[in-house]
């Protein structure tokens, strides 16, 4: 998808001059962007008033009245991929986009049985010098602990074995909100909504691709094997069209390689 530069649109000079996640095209007025951390195009459908955040590892459309992305692309490979266990994982302020949870916000979050999880995995990236911007809080978002210590642990560990065995791997994830809320809110008086789901899509650079759909009420010890999905369910669970570029099937032929038989 090409992005035309608006006010909605936020990256830093640094990353102009210094990643290739964003190739510039057309020239003055007409000048716009194609976001390379997106396999086929980024996701359309999401709200006008979201601000899209071009950063070097991970792209992403944040939702300021839900306090969530709406969906976060990433491209993960075998450099990216590093040691994480000494690395912070305190969350930062976004500049681009201060109307977010806040810190506090996530303090009490494990009295509802819930943790600060991020979208885009700190190990991911560990071998970049960019890793602390998974720290931000627009990547940031409340998730059940038998979901974040489980399905959702397991299946980033599945996509870094299958990076290390195949080569690079693209990630669209993002929230699933269904027309009643499933799960409680954290306890703060800042207005937002957990998700009660989420979405997590791999696609290899060959275009096998695998779709899960993770539910907040897994418990831990579901495997995320077993919440398999497709492009189509998700497209219809989250009004959005993931892929508006692509001109062949993404044939969901890469479960095997997750660890799904």
């Amino acid at each position: 998808m090409i992005y035309r530069a608006t006010n909605c649109v936020r990256f830093g000079l640094f990353f102009l001059l210094t990643f290739s996640g964003l190739v510039l095209s057309g020239h003055g007025a007409a000048q716009s962007y194609k976001i390379t951390h997106c396999y086929q195009g980024c996701p359309q459908g999401a709200s006008g008033a979201n601000h899209l955040v071009i950063r070097p590892i991970y792209t992403l459309s944040y939702n300021t009245n839900r306090k969530s992305a709406d969906w976060v692309a990433y491209k993960v490979s075998v450099a990216s991929i590093g040691i994480a266990s000494s690395l912070p994982r305190l969350p930062l302020v976004d500049s681009f986009v201060p109307d977010t949870l806040t810190g506090n916000d996530f303090l009490r979050a494990e009295i509802v049985g819930m943790v600060r999880s991020q979208y885009v995995p700190i190990v991911d990236f560990a071998g970049t010098p960019y890793w602390n911007e998974v720290n931000y809080l627009t990547n940031s978002v409340a998730q059940t602990k038998g979901l974040a210590q489980g399905a959702w642990n397991g299946l980033d560990w599945a996509v870094r074995n299958l990076v290390n065995r195949d080569g690079e791997a693209y990630v669209l994830t993002g929230p699933i909100f269904k027309t009643e809320p499933t799960v409680s809110y954290l306890l703060t008086d800042t207005p937002h909504r957990v998700p009660d789901a989420f979405f997590k899509i791999i696609i290899t650079a060959r275009g096998l691709g695998a779709a899960f759909l993770l539910e907040q009420d897994s418990p831990i010890y579901l495997h995320h094997c077993e919440q398999r999905s497709s492009i189509d369910d998700i497209e219809q669970a989250t009004g959005l069209r993931l892929f508006p570029e692509r001109a062949l099937t993404i044939a969901n032929s890469v479960f095997q390689l997750l660890g799904c038989y």
